[in-house]
């Protein structure tokens, strides 16, 4: 986290962002609803940066809308966990590679992890949620990398959701997909619990696709027709063979949900899995719950404790069966819940949840601009 950053008017420097996937091409990175289906204003921290930005006169777009060479003048650019595009702007006299954010987990995007030792040759800064010896196992070699934390959309509780009394039980928000590297990954512990709250009818699960096989996800070298041919042939399988499993989870299956935090308002508890037990891979999933009032069950980061408040979470690794959390959370008394829900608030009005916010990402954005603009 930067702090107390001291902004300096840069008019006539230009930035560009390489976004994460084509979605966000054609400046969509800045819009805070551009991808609705994945949560409420996910892309808002890239709003505020650009609005800080601009304001001190830097010219923001996405690398898609980058001039050829010789148009303009010299160029500051960051990457989105995107690896296609920097040896060829790398040969470029006018463009700087100032940054590359690696923000997915390996278990999700492994192959962009064993191109970060290349891309560490060309780009200033490498900036990850996690240290290089926690990493070093995913990229096979040891990176110079900078802290960065996750940045969330916003900053405060939904007052009139947090405060909703009609609650179910439990919730889960979560699509149906598989990563392509499996040490580490949560996967496995998360369709566990899934399938045991759902044969108790205790389970409310909201996501993408439940009622297909699951998504394999990640870069791939097969062609993307192959792959839907593949998905198909394995939906057809399953008819003949289901899954008991996923069979059962598609009980307690309710579709997609249209917004995150109107959904999670409606329960006293939520399972909260990341995608990867790693030090560090602290997601918007735990920050979604407090928002609404919700009180997360936590399976993920191994230094969860350092960077949120025990208090205001379940952490999983507490009970040693699924037996044992459902007694307790459905034993709960009203003034242990409320307790939980209270330390979050306080904690999202703390100095500790800066490292978290929009600001503090804006800031970080400011800072790599500021050291790598011609003076």
């Amino acid at each position: 986290m930067v702090a107390n950053v001291v902004k300096r008017p840069l008019e006539g420097v230009e930035l560009f962002v390489e976004p994460p996937s084509h979605h966000f091409m054609n400046d969509r990175l800045f819009e805070p609803n551009s991808v609705p289906f994945a949560g409420d204003q996910l892309m808002a921290p890239y709003t505020r940066m650009r609005d800080v930005l601009v304001g001190m006169g830097v010219a923001v777009h996405t690398a898609d809308l980058m001039p050829g060479p010789g148009r303009g003048g010299p160029k500051l650019y960051i990457s989105i966990a995107n690896l296609k595009r920097y040896r060829q702007l790398a040969r470029r006299g006018d463009v700087t590679l100032s940054a590359l954010f690696a923000t997915e987990c390996p278990a999700m995007d492994p192959r962009m992890y064993r191109g970060l030792p290349d891309a560490q040759r060309h780009f200033r800064r490498i900036f990850s949620w996690s240290d290089a010896a926690s990493l070093k196992p995913y990229v096979g070699a040891q990176l110079e990398l900078q802290r960065y934390f996750w940045a969330q959309s916003f900053d405060q509780v939904h007052e009139e959701l947090w405060a909703r009394t009609d609650r179910r039980l439990l919730v889960a928000m979560q699509g149906n997909k598989v990563p392509p590297e499996k040490r580490r990954a949560l996967d496995a512990e998360r369709l566990a619990a899934f399938e045991y709250f759902a044969r108790s009818g205790e389970l409310d699960l909201f996501g993408r696709e439940w009622d297909q096989p699951p998504y394999r996800v990640g870069r791939q070298n097969i062609p993307y027709t192959f792959r839907r041919l593949e998905r198909q042939a394995r939906a057809l399988w399953r008819r003949v063979r289901p899954d008991p499993q996923l069979e059962a989870i598609r009980k307690a299956w309710r579709g997609p949900s249209k917004s995150k935090a109107e959904t999670f308002s409606g329960y006293r508890f939520a399972l909260c899995y990341e995608n990867m037990a790693l030090k560090g891979w602290i997601t918007e999933k735990i920050f979604d719950c407090f928002f609404s009032g919700t009180v997360p069950i936590y399976l993920g980061a191994t230094d969860i404790q350092e960077n949120v408040w025990p208090e205001c979470y379940i952490d999983r690794r507490r009970f040693d069966s699924h037996d044992d959390l459902r007694e307790y959370i459905t034993t709960m008394r009203d003034d242990e819940w409320n307790g939980y829900r209270q330390a979050a608030r306080e904690y999202l009005a703390s100095p500790d949840f800066r490292r978290f916010n929009k600001d503090s990402f804006a800031d970080l954005f400011v800072n790599i601009v500021q050291e790598d603009s011609p003076k």
